[in-house]
């Protein structure tokens, strides 16, 4: 895993952080780029001998790209300073990129997370893939925020089998305040891109039908508490999302 320059996003994670670091510690590098951290973030990432980047938030993509522009290794590995690597996953990407094909190939893999104390297994978090490591030049974030992904385009798709661990959220508080942040960027995006205006009670209708998706159709009522909490909040970004639409549309008309 010398060979492997970790990128990793932050703003106020000191707690998260150890243990994303410690989970990478065989890699070559580490970068860190921070949106004005007030907490002890970057102590945390002194102490992991990680190197220091500083950049307005613009987004997981542009914060992904800056940190990039800083790695000195042939290969990129972009997590989020709640996700760490499972020692399988690990063991799995020094095999990969030791692959001949390494360099023209997309690695994915399986996202497992955790909310109020319990592994999530149905519901929206089912299956959750992401593709996070490649050749560092090859390297290009696209798509809408907050969910922007890795251009898969000329690469070789590979998914290993090892997971990755995901806490996203400390308590529903926190869930809540995130969810909020995510509707609004998700919203600015969609108008930024040419989204038609919503319908009349079509934010509502995607809502309804995003809860009886999560927790109904795929089972996250299964996941107790945690589960209607995900659904609820996945519904509620969903309204948000086409409420902030809808204003975006007011204003420019006013304007």
């Amino acid at each position: 895993m010398s060979e492997v320059s970790v990128v990793v996003p932050t703003l106020n994670e000191e707690k998260n952080l150890p243990t994303c670091l410690d989970s990478v510690a065989p890699c070559g590098q580490i970068v860190v780029v921070d949106s004005g951290s007030t907490d002890g973030t970057r102590a945390v990432a002194e102490k992991y001998g990680a190197l220091w980047v500083e950049k307005k938030w613009e987004g997981f993509g542009p914060a992904r790209e800056a940190g990039r522009l800083q790695c000195d290794k042939p290969f990129v590995l972009f997590l989020d300073a709640d996700e760490s690597l499972t020692p399988q996953l690990r063991e799995e990407m020094a095999a990969a990129i030791g692959n001949p094909e390494a360099e023209s190939s997309l690695y994915g893999f399986r996202r497992v997370s955790r909310f109020l104390g319990k592994t999530i297994q149905h519901g929206d978090w089912k299956n959750d893939r992401v593709f996070r490591l490649c050749a560092s030049p090859r390297a290009r974030w696209i798509g809408d925020e907050p969910h922007p992904r890795l251009n898969p385009e000329n690469l070789r798709e590979v998914f290993l089998s090892g997971h990755l661990k995901h806490a996203p959220y400390r308590d529903e508080k926190q869930f809540r305040s995130k969810i909020e942040i995510y509707a609004a960027a998700a919203a600015a995006a969609a108008f930024q891109n040419g989204a038609k205006k919503p319908g009349f009670g079509e934010g509502l209708f995607r809502a309804w039908w995003r809860w009886t998706r999560c927790y109904l159709v795929r089972g996250g009522f299964l996941d107790g508490r945690a589960g209607w909490v995900i659904a609820r909040e996945n519904a509620r970004m969903v309204e948000l999302k086409y409420r902030h639409l809808s204003e975006h549309y007011q204003s420019r008309t006013i304007l």
